[in-house]
């Protein structure tokens, strides 16, 4: 399941500009994605990009989270109940605009 969300980043190392999120649980691989980057300039205003990581994902919810923290990003209202259910319900296939 695929969740985007535009928003601002104020973090020390990006400065506060508008960014775009992409966010989700990937079935087959198991683990959840994170992208960010400048809005309205994806594939190259990445600012961080989960695939980076190691084994290519984030292992939790709380980890996105950490990671969304760090480059000042808040997400909406209900974002990171509905990215757990998406893991414990191991739902796929699907996008949301918040």
């Amino acid at each position: 399941m695929k969740h985007a969300f535009s928003s601002t980043a104020t973090a020390a190392t990006t400065g506060s500009q508008p960014v775009d999120v992409q966010c989700g649980w990937d079935r087959i691989l198991q683990h959840h994605f994170l992208t960010v980057c400048e809005a309205g300039k994806l594939p190259e205003g990445i600012i961080y990009t989960s695939l980076l990581e190691r084994g290519g994902g984030l292992p939790d919810v709380d980890t996105v989270a950490e990671q969304l923290e760090k480059l000042g990003i808040e997400a909406p209202a209900g974002f990171y109940e509905r990215i757990y259910l998406d893991e414990a319900f191991n739902e796929g296939n699907g996008f949301k605009q918040w």
